[in-house]
């Protein structure tokens, strides 16, 4: 996967951050079991109530008022039973989103709450475009959800070279990778995905994140959940943060929408459905 790549400088660099998160065990293990169609709700559980700060923060947002029943959910078992197993992974990959999120608080070249809020958008489209596809909606939500941590890592630990490198290349897209490449000798999707694999989350979640601006088929064979990230990740730069998705104005990366099968006559079902899975998301994980 990591062929191209300069693998002791991609982890010099994340060596040098100072608070580098906790490799997330529990969401690799629990994102395993959504492979498994025998999945035992007692594991699942068992692997979030090893962290009682997982469980009160789980259990806080099932009690939402979005999500809350006529009695508040007063353990695991009720939480899960009430929300699904989707929904309660979303919540614990998206605290694990947020911790990665501090890597860059306070250093001034990036905004973290504007790329958590681009993080979630992209993490709920690209788990919509992974239906159409029989990819598992965990993994595209996952993928999508921590695409751009490569971005955190060199905000924490290159902070003036890489503001420097933002006002005059900008934030996103393509040319911006090559822009990195050049100025910081990576791209942040390769300090991403290099990260994510010393986490151990799966090989097809690197991937994705990988060549999240690379045509698709470059990472085979998870292309289609490459191209539900990629096309994902396009549509959330253009509706930033107020969900007007105008579908005459929407750009396309052509083999994304090839290999998603996704015919024009479809979009407008799709950014429908893309619209209330992102407003689901953001209530699911307290967001405003």
């Amino acid at each position: 996967m990591f062929r191209n790549q300069n693998i002791d400088q991609l982890d010099r660099l994340i060596d040098g951050v100072e608070h580098l998160p906790p490799a997330p065990t529990v969401a690799a293990e629990l994102l395993g079991l959504f492979s498994d169609p025998d999945r035992d709700i007692d594991r699942i559980i068992e692997l979030i109530s090893h962290d009682p700060s997982l469980t009160a923060e789980v259990i806080k947002r099932c009690n939402s008022a979005f999500f809350a029943g006529a009695e508040p959910a007063e353990d695991m078992m009720e939480a899960v039973t009430r929300l699904g197993f989707y929904e309660v992974y979303c919540m614990v990959i998206a605290l694990v989103g947020s911790k990665a999120m501090k890597m860059a608080a306070g250093v001034g070249c990036l905004d973290p709450s504007k790329l958590w809020q681009h993080s979630v958008v992209t993490a709920a489209t690209a788990a919509t475009l992974a239906r159409r596809v029989e990819v598992v909606e965990a993994v595209a939500f996952t993928a999508g959800l921590l695409h751009d941590v490569g971005k955190l890592i060199f905000a924490s630990v290159r902070t003036q070279e890489y503001a420097a490198m933002i006002e005059q290349a900008g934030c996103h897209g393509p040319e911006f990778a090559d822009a990195e490449i050049q100025a910081m000798g990576a791209s942040h999707s390769a300090l991403g995905a290099r990260l994510l694999s010393r986490w151990k989350l799966p090989d097809n979640v690197c991937a994705a994140v990988l060549f999240h601006h690379d045509p698709p088929a470059a990472a085979a064979p998870f292309q289609r959940l490459a191209a539900s990230v990629n096309l994902a990740n396009i549509w959330a730069h253009q509706v930033s943060e107020n969900l007007e998705l105008p579908t005459e104005d929407l750009a396309f990366d052509e083999s994304s929408v090839e290999l998603l099968q996704l015919p024009m006559t479809d979009i407008p079902l799709v950014v429908k459905q893309t619209q209330r899975a992102v407003e689901r998301a953001r209530s699911l994980l307290s967001l405003a």
